[in-house]
């Protein structure tokens, strides 16, 4: 997904979709989306499940994390 599309997802990390009614997951170190294995963007209907994904996604520390 080109970046000039990233600004209609709004949030870090976890962005909501829209158009799709779902949460989107976005490495914000390198710009990548999360895919399924056929390369589609993986879409979460919750956002804890969205968030889980993410932290495995991005993986770096986070304020207050050791």
């Amino acid at each position: 997904m080109p970046h000039d599309q990233a600004p209609r997802f709004p949030g870090y990390g976890v962005r909501w979709d829209t158009e799709a009614d779902r949460y989107r997951v976005r490495n914000e170190m390198t710009g990548e989306w999360l895919r399924q294995p056929t390369g589609e963007l993986a879409s979460f209907v919750f956002f804890g499940d969205a968030y889980s994904a993410w932290r495995t996604f991005e993986v770096h520390k986070r304020p207050g994390e050791r």
